[in-house]
């Protein structure tokens, strides 16, 4: 029989099939964040979803990043499915997979930026382990920071801090990089810098990069885009790839 198993560049990471996710409010009523799902990240696929705050962009990223299971619908990861999944395999599932950006940077504050860019590789087995602190001064260097590795994160602008939680994200060399506004805290040359950096390290390891945005000049550096409304997800035109939201 043919072997017809998928190779690493079009294999499928992450698969949503009627996806839903509500949340009980305090009157006990359902308040519906995301409505019917489909959506299929592959191996280097650069992917945006752009909406705007509160249409459930985030709780969306959670999903693809199995921080979150969905109420209803199929949400499999790698092929396995999510909810047959206990905390603790999405988590080591996460962990080697998944290199996350949130916005809100999420830094240890009592550790320097290098320290917090080693913190991933202190999970890592065999020579990525020992050469943790090379290959996070490395990945600083990359996003423009090596001169300030020592320096404590309350002494960084926010710009820096994105950048070391980008650096984070990436030491690992994800899989399925999922970024949640990482050009927000930055000015434009930096924020082009910054998506480049990611777009680069993704096509150097056929990794997935996902990014979650309201920009849409941010959108069209993408190959496939989505816009996110009141939790229903559909295609955008491509007039986004000139940087025209339509």
């Amino acid at each position: 029989m043919e072997n017809t198993a998928p190779t690493m560049a079009d294999e499928t990471l992450v698969s949503l099939r009627s996806v839903t996710r509500s949340v009980t409010l305090p009157d006990e009523q359902q308040l519906h964040i995301l409505r019917g799902i489909d959506l299929e990240i592959h191996s280097g696929d650069h992917t945006a979803i752009v909406g705007r705050s509160g249409c459930g962009k985030s709780t969306l990223l959670n999903l693809l990043g199995l921080l979150d299971v969905p109420t209803s619908g199929d949400l499999e990861f790698m092929g396995q499915p999510a909810d047959r999944l206990s905390g603790n395999e999405r988590a080591r599932l996460r962990g080697t997979t998944v290199g996350l950006v949130f916005q809100q940077f999420n830094l240890l504050p009592g550790r320097s930026a290098l320290d917090n860019v080693i913190t991933p590789l202190l999970y890592a087995k065999g020579r990525d382990f020992w050469r943790r602190r090379e290959l996070a001064m490395d990945m600083l260097d990359r996003v423009g920071l090596a001169a300030r590795a020592n320096t404590m994160p309350n002494m960084l602008s926010g710009g820096e801090q994105q950048r070391v939680a980008i650096a984070r994200a990436l030491v690992r060399g994800p899989r399925l990089i999922l970024a949640d506004e990482p050009t927000g805290a930055l000015d434009v040359e930096t924020g082009q810098a910054v998506m480049a950096l990611l777009d680069a390290v993704a096509t150097e390891t056929a990794a997935a990069l996902v990014t979650i945005t309201h920009d849409t000049n941010v959108a069209a550096l993408a190959r496939a885009c989505y816009r996110l409304d009141a939790g229903v997800l559909s295609g955008l035109s491509v007039a986004v790839e000139t940087g025209v939201h339509a």
